[in-house]
């Protein structure tokens, strides 16, 4: 290869990296396609299906209030897109009212059209849900994703060369959770919305070069379509507001151009409401008023940003936790001040608001995702600090600049592998700890009793069973046959009934609460985890749905209960006027504080009688101690 060769493909080196990004999205994609359309890992399920939603309804069953709920129960009872359906609520109006904005669904449209198609030529249910569906809208993902990509590169080239350009989509596709949310889940809306600020952004600066009506309509509709599809992302009107200022100049010559072009400009602003506007008449026609609530009452933001460090720290979803390489774009802001002073301030500013609007929503966490998706879709705008700081590198000596590159290659692979993780259900999706986070560091698979390091699930029916007991060592720590009468309690001491001995506890409106053990956990195991299983025998007359009583396991930290956990009794079947066995298994929550109380006992929530006898509780424990 000649020189001139070498130069030549140098200065294509960035459409080489972006080839190669494009061909390991499509690979990744294929390659864990996760097509399944029986259980809720398909493409269409949990909050996509709520963002979905609208298209089924309108084109397939023509009924967007969901008026007749039997066609989305049969989705409901077919495909399983999730466990409780939170995507919609019955509004004022009587109507079924969708909790996420439409506009997402005019994004997922057009390959919802060529999947019903298909669905009718190769013989599946033309329902929405069916095989092809699920594929088209994945495919689609990829589309929008490969375009962001495309856009960002043309972004970083009016700035950057070809190298830092080639790195900077480097790091951001391999190097964030941006993978994992196009490769995998690139139905969820911050691939969508990666794509639309691309768009933004490079017409934004077109606009600026050159004002074409094209360029107005175009950036009017997509900042309107991303306030569509997520009414937060309206914060990306800073960019194109405050783009080509940051001194008293450059704002006299922005106020000039938009002078000038004022028609262009209110065009932009029209089309931008225009857009808008299709939400606001959806909620009137099937709400009955013009604006309107869509999500629960205590889903709302709370000023100003109280979860700022948990969003950008915590081991929970933390921002630089799981996307450590980040912290360079930060970096990067200083060389951009002084580099780039057109640029600085709308870049500086939309992250800034959009950070304090993310660190403002009660769930910040964002559900289930790997690490803090609501912050991806910034992505484009922290390419010109992280080029800024490439740039910078550049410039530096190689004692500098080698080890940097080496830290950023390291902090890659490990965005790389974590990706993994969490798709082989190693990294949880929503209930990490720092204790979880270092058990499972490096690991490429793990022990059941790992997961009881994760953040215990709020569900206070949630169900746990101790399977093949024979890889434990068992001990009984409690045991009450109620043979022993309390003087304290005598008169619920009754010889009436009695699985064995003479006595069985009596509850009743008078006496909800059983005895049971109240055990530091110091004293309870060594162990850091164990699981515990409790077992009692119950005595009641009448129907098995009126046993109101629940059989509780806990752990109690200065009078407050975590990972509380209750069996409900009469949703188990029991046989009345008979001694029931019940039991119950329970895997014990990370204690950082070993003199918390570990605590169990019956509670009776009935209003007639209730016996319980042979109350026991056994603790088993891995035989390999270390």
């Amino acid at each position: 290869m000649s020189f001139t060769d070498l130069k030549s493909s140098h200065n294509h080196l960035s459409l080489y990296i972006f080839l190669l990004l494009a061909a390991c999205l499509l690979f990744s994609r294929f390659l864990l396609p996760r097509f399944l359309t029986y259980d809720v890992l398909s493409v269409l399920s949990w909050d996509v299906f709520g963002y979905y939603l609208y298209l089924p309804a309108y084109f397939i069953h023509h009924d967007i209030g969901l008026t007749d709920f039997t066609w989305v129960q049969h989705i409901l009872d077919t495909y399983h897109p999730t466990h409780s359906f939170y995507q919609a609520y019955q509004g004022p109006a009587g109507d079924y009212v969708m909790k996420y904005p439409l506009g997402l669904s005019i994004l997922y449209a057009p390959f919802f059209f060529i999947a019903h198609g298909l669905a009718y030529l190769h013989g599946y249910l033309p329902d929405g849900f069916a095989l092809p569906y699920q594929v088209c809208i994945a495919m689609g993902g990829l589309v929008y994703a490969i375009t962001g990509i495309w856009f960002l590169r043309k972004i970083l080239l009016r700035f950057f060369n070809e190298t830092v350009t080639a790195l900077v989509m480097i790091i951001i596709v391999l190097g964030t959770n941006f993978f994992e949310l196009t490769a995998y889940d690139g139905a969820m809306p911050h691939n969508s919305l990666f794509m639309l600020f691309a768009l933004i952004v490079w017409l934004t600066i077109r606009w600026h070069e050159r004002q074409s009506w094209t360029s107005a309509c175009f950036l009017g509709l997509l900042i309107g379509l991303s306030i569509l599809v997520r009414p937060t992302s309206g914060v990306i009107i800073l960019f194109p507001l405050l783009w080509a200022t940051g001194s008293r100049e450059l704002w006299l010559k922005k106020w000039r151009l938009v002078k000038k072009y004022h028609v262009q400009v209110f065009l932009m602003i029209c089309l931008m409401l225009a857009m808008i506007f299709l939400q606001l008449m959806y909620w009137k026609l099937h709400a009955g008023t013009w604006l309107y609530y869509s999500y629960e009452k205590n889903e709302k933001l709370q000023w100003i940003a109280p979860y700022l460090w948990k969003v950008m720290f915590s081991y929970k979803k933390g921002w630089l936790v799981y996307t450590p390489v980040m912290v360079f774009a930060l970096f990067g802001f200083f060389s951009l001040a002084f580099r780039y002073r057109s640029v600085f301030l709308s870049v500086l500013s939309f992250f800034i608001v959009n950070l304090l609007v993310v660190s403002s929503w009660p769930t910040w966490w964002y559900g289930g995702s790997f690490g803090q998706r609501a912050l991806m879709e910034s992505y484009v705008l922290l390419a010109f600090p992280l080029g800024a700081f490439i740039q910078w590198m550049e410039e530096r000596d190689w004692f500098l600049k080698g080890p940097v590159f080496i830290l950023i290659s390291l902090l890659l692979a490990l965005n790389l592998f974590q990706t993994w993780q969490y798709m082989n259900f190693i990294l949880d999706p929503s209930q990490m700890t720092k204790k979880y986070y270092w058990t499972v560091f490096g690991k490429t698979s793990i022990h059941e009793i790992d997961r009881a390091f994760l953040e215990p699930i709020d569900e206070i029916d949630a169900k746990e069973f101790l399977e093949n007991t024979q890889k434990y060592l068992s001990r009984i720590i409690w045991k009450f046959d109620f043979e022993k009468v309390d003087p304290n309690v005598a008169g619920h001491y009754s010889k009436e009934y009695a699985n064995s001995g003479d006595y069985a506890f009596k509850l009743n409106q008078n006496k909800r609460f059983s005895p049971g053990p109240d055990i530091a956990f110091k004293d309870l195991t060594k162990e850091e985890i164990v699981w515990i299983r409790a077992t009692g025998f119950v005595y009641f007359s009448g129907a098995s749905q009126e046993a109101k009583c629940g059989l509780v396991i806990t752990v109690n930290q200065k009078g407050k209960n975590y990972k509380y956990r209750m069996l409900q009794l009469e949703n188990e079947s029991l046989i009345p006027d008979q001694w029931n066995k019940v039991t119950m298994d329970y895997m014990t929550p990370f204690v950082i504080d070993r003199s918390d109380i570990f605590q169990s006992y019956f509670w009776y929530r009935g209003d007639k009688e209730m016996y319980i006898d042979d109350f026991e509780i056994s603790v088993f424990e891995s035989p390999n101690k270390n």
